[in-house]
């Protein structure tokens, strides 16, 4: 389906609790990088409450990496649910949505096949986000960066996730340093979101030829038309999946 990017993901749990412990952030990332552990992506991003429930019984100290999973996913409904799978009025999620009228340009300049236009003018919207939300933030992307460099901090997680999930622990590790080379998050800016699209389309789609420049000045001119509505989505998204959190912190004591 697609992905929240990193940038906005952290940016949810600090509104939420103030301040994102590494575990935290780590969490916040695993679920769009568990398909490179053999996870699939529905899987990945439903867990976070079984995960949660698992972690209280066995290893409290890493509840903070289940939370950033949860707030995360779809299942409960966190960030991605929202921007992904339903908002009120909507079709699909808000990204969806707010994607539509963009698809034939996206297209132009993507050189995607038209069926993935919708799917991948949700990706662009929430793109535009990242680079909203980064003027707001400018040291989460160091902050995300931080915590990936924690080599014992990564194990711990590692481990954590391999008694949980059964997956491999050095295959967790490897797409946890690999998240640098797939996000934006020394420099968030349209041309580097743009370059980072043009390496996913040739690995994922066999398309080899989308615009650079193209892509960046659209995400630019777009992000400019989603700046209104921007401050009001997020303050309805942060509250709702506060609210989620909220209750299962509640529920287990």
């Amino acid at each position: 389906m697609g992905k929240v990017f990193p940038i906005v993901h952290y940016y949810v749990n600090q509104k939420i609790y103030g301040q994102v412990p590494p575990l935290m952030a780590l969490g916040g990332l695993f679920p769009d990088l568990a398909s490179g552990t053999g996870m699939q992506r529905d899987e990945a991003h439903q867990m976070g409450e079984g995960f949660y429930h698992w972690c209280a019984a066995n290893t409290p100290h890493m509840l903070p990496l289940a939370l950033g999973i949860i707030s995360h996913g779809t299942q409960p409904c966190g960030a991605d649910y929202y921007a992904d799978e339903y908002w009120p009025g909507c079709e699909k999620g808000w990204c969806f949505e707010r994607g539509k009228p963009w698809m034939e340009r996206i297209t132009a300049v993507t050189h995607l096949p038209e069926h993935l236009a919708w799917w991948k003018s949700h990706n662009f919207v929430e793109m535009c986000y990242e680079l909203l939300t980064i003027e707001q933030c400018p040291n989460i992307g160091n902050s995300i960066l931080a915590a990936l460099g924690n080599q014992d901090l990564l194990e711990k997680a590692a481990t954590t996730l391999n008694r949980y999930t059964g997956k491999d622990i050095d295959k967790i590790i490897g797409i946890f340093r690999k998240t640098p080379q797939i996000f934006s998050l020394k420099e968030v800016s349209p041309q580097d979101l743009a370059l980072r699209q043009k390496t996913a389309f040739a690995l994922r789609h066999r398309v080899y030829d989308a615009d650079v420049a193209g892509m960046a000045a659209l995400l630019s001119e777009m992000a400019e038309a989603l700046r209104p509505g921007y401050a009001s989505y997020m303050a309805k998204m942060i509250r709702l999946v506060e609210e989620m959190l909220g209750q299962l912190t509640i529920i287990n004591g």
